[in-house]
């Protein structure tokens, strides 16, 4: 199986796939991590090129892990600006909803460089993503504390398992 994380930039997309990958045994995967590699620029390098030019190399290596198994993806924040992305998600596609005024005090101590938060605030990502983030999950878990969204994640797993046996 293969577990999908998508939510906005800061939501907690790669510290809790890392701790939900030990957690469960399972591969993890940034797939930033996986294009920077892939592609070896950084992705205000990407983005320097263009934002499409950086979405054509997320969906083609969205794709490159299709055929995984056991694995923990944590995609982009912006990985629901293409609906074809759904598509290649084969598996279950949590979304990792965070409280707005967390992730605005999570960025404003970040370090990391997240291009698309240099010309648009978080609310204005919030306001063009978030219906795109619910027409891509299975389910939504609320993302705050890291122990507590992995746990919550594990329960919605079992549960979802269920749900599509039956």
């Amino acid at each position: 199986m293969k577990i999908y994380l998508i939510g906005l930039p800061a939501s907690g997309k790669s510290t809790v796939g890392k701790e939900l990958a030990k957690k469960i045994k399972y591969e993890f995967i940034d797939l930033d991590q996986k294009i920077v590699a892939d592609n070896n620029q950084t992705i205000d390098e990407m983005f320097e090129i263009g934002e499409d030019y950086f979405r054509d190399l997320e969906t083609k290596t969205l794709i490159s892990v299709k055929d995984l198994d056991n694995a923990v993806i944590s995609c982009g924040g912006g990985i629901v600006e293409r609906d074809i992305n759904k598509s290649y998600m084969n598996g279950v596609v949590v979304y990792l909803d965070c409280p707005l005024s967390e992730i605005d005090f999570r960025l404003n101590r970040d370090t990391q460089s997240r291009p698309l938060s240099k010309t648009n605030s978080i609310y204005d990502l919030y306001n063009r993503r978030a219906l795109k983030y619910d027409s891509f999950k299975d389910f939504k878990v609320e993302s705050k504390i890291v122990s507590k969204t992995v746990k919550e994640i594990r329960k919605e797993l079992k549960k979802y398992e269920k749900s599509t046996r039956n």
